[in-house]
């Protein structure tokens, strides 16, 4: 993992890093409340960072788990190489994951997590990403999407989710949106 000050240095040479500063833990521990990690086998995450909620969803998963972490910034993913075998550390764009995880054989997922900065997809790459993270989920699973500043992604959750649960998580810096939805569709 990078130290904060490696955190701030992306956030400044890379545009597309939209945080300051990694969730915090109010976040995550939010976050992890949400997912029953036990019944969890393989995992797609979209946009990692510096791994704040990879690593400790990893420890609560079980042994066998398989773990797809898709990050475009190249320190962040550089970052998350080797910190698990069951981590598959991805350098790419969210915007081809349906062509990254055929590539590594990730047909049927129980978790999408995304925390990329969709305020910097167009409207139409926007539903492309979400459509393509629930085209992974089995019947049952779940899509997070966490660390937003803004609902912007609400309606477009809506749109392919008939359940979307809307949470604020106020001890964030910013305070942020968490976003959680259950795959109904059989």
């Amino acid at each position: 993992m990078i130290n904060r000050k490696q955190f701030l240095g992306a956030f400044l040479s890379d545009r597309h890093v939209a945080a300051v500063q990694p969730s915090s833990p109010f976040l995550i521990r939010r976050l992890l409340r949400r997912i029953d990690a036990s019944k969890v086998m393989a995992v797609i995450e979209l946009g990692p960072g510096d791994g704040v909620a990879t690593l400790p969803l990893l420890k609560a998963l079980p042994a066998d788990a398989r773990y797809l972490a898709i990050e475009r910034n190249h320190a962040f993913c550089a970052g998350l190489a080797g910190v698990d075998p069951r981590l598959d550390a991805v350098e790419g764009d969210v915007r081809d994951l349906r062509k990254i995880a055929a590539d590594k054989n990730m047909e049927q997922v129980d978790l999408v997590l995304a925390s990329v900065p969709f305020t910097y997809l167009s409207k139409d790459e926007r539903e492309s990403v979400i459509a393509a993270a629930k085209s992974f989920l089995r019947p049952g699973g779940q899509l997070i999407v966490f660390h937003q500043y803004s609902p912007l992604m609400l309606p477009v959750l809506r749109r392919h989710f008939s359940s979307v649960k809307t949470e604020i998580e106020p001890w964030n810096l910013p305070p942020c949106f968490l976003f959680d939805c259950q795959n109904t569709a059989n």
